[in-house]
Formats: C-alpha cells, sequence, structure tokens
C-alpha cells in the first residue's frame, strides 16, 4: 500500500524536460538496468493534485520516513554522504549516455539528470532505520527546481555543490558544466514592454467605440463617430445580470458532466479488467494449463518471444525451467515447437504462496522475425477471485536478461 510522503507547490517550482523524461516508472527501470544491486535512492512516485496546485509524492514503503533535515547533525552527514555518492553514481551513468550519439541514448542521459535534480535536502527523506546507516534515502520534488535556482536541472544539483564538498570523480566522467545567467540589461526593457500591452490594448478599444457610440468630451459636448450616434440610440440596455447566481449554475454544471465521464471512466476500467481475465482464461485452457492459488500470466499479440519470471521473497526467481517458491513456469509460448499470434505465459502456485514480497518482470527475448516495432503486452496477477491487471511494452531485445523490466509488486500475507 502506497504512504503519503509530501506535497509540493507548483507555484514555487518549474519542471525540468519533458514528461516522459520524467516518467517515474522509465526511470525506475533505466536505475534498475544501470545499477542492478540498488544504488540506495528511491525516487517517490509523482501525483499532480486535482486543482492543478501541486504535487503528491508517494512511496511503497512501509516504514516511518524522517526529513533528513530533521535528523541529528552527526546521522545526517553519514546519509548526505552517502546521496552525494549516488547522485554522482547517476550522474556519471548519464554522462555515458551522453557520450553516445543516438537520440534514445541522450535522452536517457537527460533523464537521469532530472532524477536527481531536486530543490534541497528538505526534499530527501530516511524510510526506515533512520537511527543508523541502512535506512534507504527517498526523493521527493526530483525533476523540478526553484524558480530562482542559479542552475537549470542540467544534471547538477544546487544543494549539493554549495553546501557539501564534492566527492573526487574519476578523470574519464566528464560532467555537463553549469552554464551561467549571463547578462541581464534587457529585463527592465522586458518590464517596461509589457506595461505597454495593456495601454495599447485600452487604446485599440477605445478607438473601436468611438465611431459606434461617440466620446464624451468636457462641456457637455459627444464626439460621434460615424453614424452620429443612431447606433447607440438603437442599442438597447442590457438587462442586469445575477454574476455569482451565473457562475454557480455553470459550476453546477460542469461538475455534473464531470462526474458522469468518471463514472464511465471507471466502468470502463472494470469492464477492461473482466475482458482481460477472461482472454487470459481463455488462452490458459486452449494450451491446457492448471489453475492454482496464486497465479501469474502475461498475454500479448504477436509472435514475438517475451519471458515471464516471479522473484521470490526469497531472493530466487521463477523463470523458464527453473521453479522455485512453489511457483513453476507451465506454459512457455512463441518458442520454435509452439509459435503464436495470441500467446500466454503463466506461471501458477498450486498451494498457497510463501508469505512476503514478490516482484514480476517481463524479458524480451527474441523478436522470433516478427515486424512489430514494439511488443505491448498485460500481465495478469490472480489470488483468489482477485485479478489485477497492469500493462506495458518493450522494443528493445536483451535476450536472458530476466530483470529486464518490472512490472508489478506485491506481498502475500
Amino acid at each position: 500500500m502506497s504512504q503519503f510522503v509530501a506535497t509540493t507547490t507548483l507555484s514555487l517550482m518549474r519542471s525540468l524536460g519533458s514528461t516522459a523524461e520524467r516518467s517515474v516508472h522509465r526511470l525506475q527501470a533505466v536505475l534498475g538496468r544501470e545499477f542492478p544491486g540498488g544504488i540506495g535512492l528511491e525516487l517517490a512516485e509523482p501525483v499532480p493534485r486535482k486543482d492543478g496546485s501541486g504535487i503528491d509524492w508517494y512511496t511503497e514503503r512501509d516504514e516511518s520516513l524522517v526529513r533528513l533535515t530533521d535528523l541529528p547533525p552527526e546521522t545526517a552527514s553519514v546519509y548526505k554522504a552517502r546521496l552525494d555518492q549516488s547522485v554522482r553514481s547517476v550522474l556519471r551513468a548519464a554522462a555515458a549516455h551522453e557520450a553516445r550519439t543516438d537520440p534514445a541514448a541522450r535522452s536517457t542521459a537527460t533523464a537521469l539528470r532530472n532524477a536527481v535534480t531536486f530543490p534541497d535536502d528538505e526534499n530527501v527523506w530516511v524510510s526506515g532505520d533512520s537511527d543508523g546507516s541502512d535506512g534507504v534515502l527517498v526523493v521527493t520534488a526530483w525533476g523540478y527546481e526553484k524558480h530562482d535556482a542559479e542552475t537549470s536541472g542540467r544534471g547538477q544539483i544546487a544543494a549539493v555543490a554549495r553546501d557539501r564538498p564534492p566527492t573526487p570523480v574519476p578523470d574519464t566522467v566528464v560532467e555537463r558544466p553549469v552554464m551561467s545567467a549571463g547578462p541581464s540589461w534587457w529585463r527592465p526593457i522586458a518590464r517596461w514592454l509589457l506595461w505597454l500591452v495593456p495601454i495599447a490594448l485600452a487604446g485599440a478599444t477605445a478607438w473601436l467605440l468611438l465611431p459606434a457610440c461617440g466620446l464624451v468630451l468636457p462641456f457637455g459636448v459627444t464626439a460621434f463617430g460615424k453614424g452620429g450616434g443612431a447606433y447607440c440610440a438603437l442599442v438597447a440596455p442590457a438587462p442586469a445580470v445575477d454574476q455569482a447566481s451565473l457562475r454557480t449554475q455553470e459550476l453546477i454544471s460542469e461538475a455534473t458532466v464531470i462526474e458522469g465521464r468518471l463514472r464511465q471512466h471507471m466502468n470502463s476500467c472494470q469492464q477492461a479488467s473482466l475482458d482481460q481475465a477472461a482472454v487470459a482464461k481463455k488462452r490458459i485452457d486452449r494450451e491446457q494449463g492448471l489453475h492454482g492459488k496464486m497465479e501469474v500470466a502475461i498475454t500479448w499479440n504477436n509472435r514475438t518471444d517475451l519471458d515471464l519470471a516471479v522473484k521470490c521473497p526469497s531472493g530466487e526467481m521463477v523463470y523458464r525451467r527453473q521453479a522455485a517458491c512453489g511457483g513453476t513456469l507451465d506454459i512457455d509460448m512463441n518458442v520454435p515447437d509452439r509459435m503464436s499470434n495470441e500467446p500466454i505465459e503463466h506461471i501458477r502456485w498450486a498451494d498457497e504462496p510463501p508469505p512476503g514480497h514478490y516482484e514480476v518482470f517481463v524479458n524480451l527475448f527474441d523478436r522470433r522475425d516478427d515486424p512489430s516495432v514494439q511488443t505491448d503486452f498485460t500481465v495478469l496477477l490472480k489470488r483468489g477471485d482477485s485479478t489485477t491487471p497492469q500493462s506495458g511494452s518493450l522494443s528493445e531485445v536483451k535476450a536472458n536478461d530476466a530483470t529486464q523490466l518490472k512490472v508489478m509488486e506485491f506481498d502475500v500475507p
């Protein structure tokens, strides 16, 4: 279950990069690929507030959270050193991607820099052992910077560079330099030009109204434009309107429309979940698969070879012919002797699975000459009468990389 961490106000910050370059799921996959052994740094998941005023940040960790700046100085210094080391490791990975020439690598480099760019240490939390040094650092407001920040998020963290001595970086890594803000002689001119805009609009409005209704001059003289004021005489005064009541009716109408759309969306999501579960059951029965106390399945619709893997609480993997923690793969498709355009892979637990934390991964093993550039899939977790779907896609072949993309994780009590 997600735990709320903090809320950041958008009026005090600006975002960095594109929405794709701030995708938490993409960055989690990239960090997992770059640092298979972990990096001691976790990105909180951003959820925009409904009123658009800010971002709520959540983490999947159940342990209590303590803000880094609230820790005792000695403990805080240990975690700050760890934070500095993790940030520099990510920057080194970003520099390695930047050295490549393809656009995808440069986009990944920008995304990695955004992941370790945040306003200050107020946005860093410690989960777990906050009294020692074994806690996990949870970062909020990543991918954002303050409006008055001296940098623009180009892979540098102002707080790290300003408040802590730098950790030595190998000469083989080239960090992107912080660009100077440059002279600001043009700002006063811009402010004056902005003031001229409403004055120009007011003058244009007066010029357009003069031919229609005329202009009242001193001593009771009215200067009429074209038409001699006839237009004004023919126009009846507008009836008084209760603006507050009118606005209330508009808001009620908007709320009714939004409520209807939300209800329709919820119904469609529920129906989609039921349809996906029905598709999976049909394909399992078609391949003569067996059901169990818990099942994990993946469906897709081309001839590429996707592999499904589940990591057990013990760290063992249920993957291909390898069984673990009571789970076995009983359907393996799009191998040379079992090809289909409507494939499925299926892992089942005949008995109750051991309690603990499970993670589900998908690997694009081979395209099998399929012309599809990208393969979309749906992973379904079935426990009892409950089915949970999760969609995803893969386009890069990584043979035998069982943990290429983590799709979901869950706990068995």
